[in-house]
């Protein structure tokens, strides 16, 4: 009868003790801005792989095709990185452009010779430049330290990336 009852109270105290267990290892659900840096770092990072390749294959001068390819590669890698971030945190992310990037892609692909060189070029410029700056902004807002990490690891490509770029642009704008 004792031997009963200690079975009892064990295992009631085992079926309160799991559950309480599991919420403490449970991943709490991400806070709205990780949410929205996640989604936007997505976005950025496949279309900036996507123009990359574009790029590499309709780019006139060869640092232009160049850049583009390593672009397409560095982006490609973060987009992973981001990904895997999000599966982590539970955050679900589109695995195919945005509408907004399917159509710079279109745009881009009528583009041929110095004239994608030049637009592209001067976009990708911009747009690094304007990514630079949203990351800069999601440091502030962002609590969750595996993506302020992550951001505070990325924010340097980029900035490399607007330097090279701005270099590229600038050459192409002197040479004869």
């Amino acid at each position: 009868m004792i031997r009963t009852m200690v079975i009892s109270l064990v295992t009631a105290t085992a079926m309160a003790i799991i559950p309480a267990i599991g919420l403490l290892a449970a991943e709490p659900e991400a806070k709205p801005h990780t949410v929205a840096c996640l989604k936007k770092a997505a976005e950025m990072h496949q279309a900036k792989t996507a123009l990359g390749q574009l790029a590499g294959d309709r780019g006139a001068n060869p640092r232009v095709r160049q850049f583009g390819l390593q672009l397409a590669g560095a982006h490609k890698r973060l987009n992973e990185e981001v990904q895997g971030l999000a599966t982590t945190k539970g955050v679900p992310l589109s695995s195919e452009l945005n509408e907004e990037h399917k159509q710079k892609v279109k745009e881009f692909s009528q583009l041929t010779g110095h004239a994608f060189d030049r637009e592209y070029m001067a976009y990708i410029l911009r747009d690094h430049q304007n990514s630079a700056n949203e990351f800069e902004e999601h440091m502030q807002a962002v609590e969750d330290l595996d993506v302020l990490h992550w951001i505070a690891r990325t924010l340097p490509l980029l900035r490399a990336h607007v330097e090279e770029a701005r270099g590229i642009k600038y050459a192409m704008q002197t040479t004869p």
